[in-house]
C-alpha cells in the first residue's frame, strides 16, 4: 500500500516501481471479516455455513470469547471479486446471531 510506513525513505530511491491494478481480476483472493455474535449454540456453524452457501471457500478461523456474552469470529476467506465479498458480508448480516462485522485490513 502506498501509505505503508514501512516503506520510508525507499519511495525515494532508484528502486521505486509505480504499479496498477488488473481491471478484470481473475481468480480468487483472500480477505479477513471480524464477525461480532451472541455467545449462542451454533453461532459459529451458522456463520461458517452462510459464508459456503454463498460459494466462498473459508481458509482459516479464530474464535475470540470476548465477555461471555458475546464472541469474535476471525475469517480468512476467499472471494472473487469485492461484490462477492460484500454479498457474503450482506448474508451475514441477516443471521439472528450477528452483531457486527467488518473487513480487516
Amino acid at each position: 500500500r502506498n501509505e505503508c510506513r514501512n516503506l520510508g525513505d525507499f519511495r525515494k530511491s532508484d528502486s521505486w516501481l509505480d504499479v496498477s491494478w488488473e481491471k478484470e481480476p481473475v481468480g480468487d483472493f483472500t480477505t479477513e471479516i471480524k464477525v461480532d455474535v451472541g455467545n449462542k449454540r451454533g453461532a459459529l456453524a451458522s456463520v461458517a455455513s452462510a459464508i459456503s452457501e454463498m460459494g466462498s471457500n473459508i481458509k482459516n478461523v479464530i474464535m475470540e470469547e470476548r465477555d461471555g456474552l458475546t464472541s469474535t469470529l476471525h475469517f480468512v476467506v476467499a472471494v472473487d471479486s469485492r461484490i462477492h465479498l460484500a454479498n457474503i458480508m450482506r448474508r451475514l448480516r441477516q443471521l439472528n446471531t450477528v452483531l457486527r462485522i467488518h473487513r480487516v485490513g
